[in-house]
């Protein structure tokens, strides 16, 4: 766990991201979310990871097998204590934990109501999948009889506190939901093709007013970590669906920096202000990829680099003329390479 999550969170800094958050909802053999926690501290950037969970194994009818799933007074428990151990709720924190069951029908309905109440007594914020696919609706009209955003109201699941993952399939009536309770989206555009789930209303979303930020989502269901990358892709992805203009890339860059800090409850972050942090990334547009354009700032999303010169979070380089600083980067990717051959072996 340590391990890729230094590897995705450094491929995530080369692409000019500081703020992350990751969704870890499975613990075999011993793991614990501050294995991650650890991991972005050693690297440097800021993150808001989240304590995850499954409860409902294969013979509940659920999606992992029975060894991977935890009892639900355990996993409120581990919520509490990592919480305890390393949330931080000042400005400029570095480190912020949040609660995300994996979804509505991996575990219970008890676990999700527990877990809105267990969060808003802690102050911290809550995350899981919601609508991703056809199948997801289905599943929510067939199991609660109704579509997933009124399951999600109905458990709590909407506020300024709350993002969802996807939301490929919300209607118009979950957008306005949405952005009547300030509900917040992480909206994964590769991740989405590449499970053919479809392309999310991002272009209604922003329209609606709800607040919408980028994820890369995990190896399983995208093969590079380049928040850059899946700014160019969203934006593609709006236009096909809506037409040439319905994204700009100044808007989609807007969406890939500011989107992700409000989304993360980040009023410090996402934005080079006066008062706020100094996450800056710097990108070379002096190059064979942008020679020739007379915007630099839409030279970024359309044309590259996808790799940043420099990156600093909270004052510190991380990155240096493209080379992260702060990891011995050959012998994290040795150690990532061995362990996928045992792990395939």
């Amino acid at each position: 766990m340590r391990v890729s999550a230094q590897v995705g969170l450094a491929e995530l800094a080369l692409s000019g991201c500081t703020l992350s958050s990751d969704h870890l909802y499975l613990y075999p053999n011993g793991a614990r979310l501050e294995d991650t926690i650890h991991a972005a501290a050693e690297l440097g950037l800021r993150f808001h990871p989240t304590r995850g969970a499954m409860s409902i194994g294969e013979s509940a009818g659920g999606l992992p097998p029975d060894r991977l799933v935890e009892r639900e007074a355990d996993i409120l428990n581990d919520c509490i204590r990592v919480i305890d151990a390393f949330h931080d709720a000042r400005d400029g924190a570095m480190c912020r934990v949040g609660i995300a069951p994996c979804s509505p029908f991996s575990v219970s309905r008890g676990l999700m109501k527990d877990a809105a109440l267990l969060a808003r007594d802690k102050g911290v914020m809550l995350h899981t999948h919601l609508a991703e696919n056809d199948e997801d609706i289905a599943y929510s009209l067939a199991h609660f009889g109704c579509r997933p955003g009124q399951y999600a109201e109905d458990l709590g699941w909407t506020g300024a506190d709350v993002w969802h993952a996807h939301c490929v399939k919300l209607d118009g009536a979950e957008i306005d939901l949405f952005a009547r309770t300030k509900t917040g989206v992480a909206h994964c555009p590769c991740s989405n093709c590449r499970l053919g789930s479809g392309i999310a209303p991002v272009r209604a979303m922003r329209d609606a007013g709800v607040n919408v930020a980028l994820g890369v989502d995990g190896s399983a269901s995208n093969d590079t970590g380049n928040l850059i990358a899946e700014a160019r892709m969203a934006m593609l992805l709006q236009r096909v669906q809506n037409g040439a203009d319905a994204m700009s890339a100044r808007e989609m860059l807007e969406i890939a920096t500011l989107g992700g800090a409000q989304v993360l409850g980040r009023p410090d972050c996402g934005s080079l202000e006066p008062g706020k942090r100094a996450d800056i990334a710097i990108w070379d547009v002096s190059g064979l990829e942008a020679a020739g354009a007379w915007d630099p700032v839409a030279a970024l999303l359309l044309a590259g680099p996808p790799r940043v010169k420099h990156l600093f979070v909270e004052g510190r380089q991380i990155v240096d003329a493209g080379q992260i600083t702060t990891l011995d980067m050959p012998r994290l990717i040795e150690t990532q390479n061995r362990l996928a051959r045992a792990l395939r072996a």
